[in-house]
């Protein structure tokens, strides 16, 4: 048995793969909800593991993860790291999955200088064996940023070898799961896109756009009218409530410099108008976030 015992029935059950069609389905939304549930229990005490308290929603994620594979609850909060929201299962959590299917894992060789792992699908004779040296894991973009390099190097060459055994002998046990949480530190972070800034009345009245030359006086048309609420979704005044009508509406009278009671009243060259200074105001903000 290794580090994280896999134990039939679990505290959240697992759907019945021979169920009737869509029954699997419902089973699961139960498991959800009850996984919900022991989360929001468990995450407001010292009893969670430190990466999941407070974060109630992760810690969902993570049991209804290791379900999957068997885990209990609490084994399933153990067994994944949280890694920006999502949960990614530890080399050791791949370990177990693997042998508790049969097959087999072993460690030859763990050092500061050098991890050797073999594993053995389970009927094979021949062993498949991982080697990670220093000279390998310094050919990693993050080795000279990723402190457990430094702190705990046996540790993650160790972990890397193991993941890298346990996708080769037992790829069907682990059901796809790509990479241990240990790997994912060595990745390139995603660049987050900046958050959506919400901007004051004051800078959606800022300097004055230039009216386009337009002789028509047709009324707004759908296009337009998508085209301005998108728009104002994306300065965040997308909510419906009667603050922020007034409020859109406050802004699109200055802007076309006679009152308005609806959008609905702009013809074609003010909606094109409109939108010109909601692009300029929301192209401003881009540039200054």
């Amino acid at each position: 048995m290794t580090e994280l015992a896999i134990h039939q029935p679990n505290a959240v059950a697992v759907p019945d793969q021979a169920a009737a069609p869509g029954t699997d389905l419902v089973l699961w939304a139960r498991q959800a909800e009850a996984a919900a549930i022991y989360a929001e229990r468990v995450c407001s005490t010292t009893m969670a593991p430190s990466a999941y308290r407070g974060k109630p929603a992760e810690a969902a994620a993570a049991i209804l993860a290791g379900a999957e594979l068997g885990f209990s609850p609490m084994a399933s909060l153990r067994a994944f790291d949280n890694i920006s929201g999502t949960p990614a299962p530890k080399a050791m959590t791949l370990r177990a999955v693997v042998q508790a299917a049969g097959h087999e894992v072993r460690i030859v060789e763990s050092t500061d200088e050098r991890a050797v792992v073999d594993g053995r699908r389970k009927g094979d004779t021949e062993w498949q064996t991982s080697i990670w040296d220093i000279p390998r894991a310094q050919k990693l973009a993050q080795y000279k940023t990723n402190a457990m390099y430094k702190t705990n190097i046996a540790q993650m060459l160790c972990a890397r070898a193991t993941a890298e055994v346990c996708r080769w002998i037992g790829a069907d046990a682990i059901m796809g799961m790509p990479y241990a949480a240990e790997e994912i530190g060595d990745f390139e972070p995603a660049v987050p896109a900046p958050a959506a800034r919400r901007l004051t009345v004051a800078e959606l009245d800022a300097a004055p756009t230039e009216v386009p030359d337009s002789a028509h006086t047709e009324m707004i048309d759908d296009k337009q009218r998508r085209h301005m609420f998108a728009l104002w979704a994306e300065l965040g005044f997308d909510n419906n409530s009667d603050a922020d009508r007034a409020t859109r509406l406050d802004v699109i009278s200055r802007f076309i410099g006679e009152r308005v009671e609806s959008s609905s009243d702009l013809t074609r060259a003010d909606a094109d108008l409109v939108i010109a200074k909601l692009i300029e105001r929301r192209d401003a903000r881009n540039v200054a976030s």
